[in-house]
């Protein structure tokens, strides 16, 4: 209604009656908009939106951490939904990032599971040992599938967010049997996949694509209620230059976000 505070996510539309749309999968729909992509997104001082797609933000939860969960929170939220990980269960976070730093946060705070994070960058596994992860592991310090094997026989679950087709190959091998793979980034090449471990260990590998509507409300909440706090950087619109650079190198640690309120001068 009039005066509530919304955001719209990557998923901005859908046909509202394919059989994803009316299966709670709408992120599916062939003839989907996505923010930003085929439909003018949020990077503007105002963005107009269908009110049927707009998830209301609740009380208590920061709007600039509300950025965050919106895109990062969410996707990460639902890749760990499909993992259908439990209680108790060993998790492989791959790439800690700003997506990778979330979801080491909903996957112990939130599904209660124990958390392994992978990355090549110092920073990002020391903010990953502060969000939860109980393991970390930095890539360049040899095979990760054989360190994961032997530190705790094999994950549950993998859940790559790393641009790297070698980070996929290696959460296959660092799964036990029964094991789930989820992909989230989207690296150019090809998984190798071994056909006869994948059935005579039971691997399931499966794509996660952001999330519905009903999956960010239920992200927002766990926001609010103060189980995930995003990593987050305000910066100017004038920085936006040096952000994407930084991104490029990957010197982000959690998430940048860009404030249209408060110019230069302020």
């Amino acid at each position: 209604k009039v005066g509530d505070r919304v955001s719209i996510a990557w998923f901005f539309k859908g046909c509202g009656h394919c059989e994803y749309c009316l299966t709670g999968r709408e992120t599916l729909c062939r003839n989907v908009l996505n923010a930003g992509y085929t439909a003018d997104g949020a990077m503007a001082e105002q963005c107009i939106v269908p009110a049927d797609y707009a998830v209301k933000v609740p009380e208590g939860l920061d709007p600039i951490e509300a950025t965050s969960l919106t895109c990062a929170g969410v996707t990460m939220y639902k890749a760990l939904k499909v993992a259908d990980i439990k209680p108790g269960q060993w998790v492989s976070i791959v790439g800690a990032g700003g997506l990778g730093n979330l979801g080491i946060q909903f996957a112990h705070n939130v599904f209660g599971a124990h958390v392994i994070a992978v990355d090549g960058n110092p920073d990002k596994l020391e903010a990953a040992k502060k969000n939860g992860a109980e393991i970390v592991i930095n890539r360049h310090d040899g095979d990760v599938d054989k360190q994961i094997q032997e530190k705790v026989g094999g994950v549950h679950a993998a859940v790559v967010t790393a641009v790297s087709a070698s980070a996929f190959d290696q959460a296959v091998d660092s799964l036990r049997p029964d094991g789930k793979l989820v992909a989230v980034a989207l690296p150019q090449g090809d998984m190798k996949l071994n056909i006869a471990k994948t059935v005579l260990d039971g691997i399931i590998v499966a794509g996660s694509l952001v999330g519905t509507r009903q999956d960010l409300a239920e992200c927002f909440q766990f926001g609010a209620e103060g189980k995930v706090h995003p990593i987050v950087k305000t910066r100017k619109l004038s920085e936006i230059n040096d952000m994407i650079q930084e991104l490029k190198d990957n010197k982000v640690v959690g998430r940048n976000v860009v404030d249209f309120v408060h110019n230069d001068n302020d």
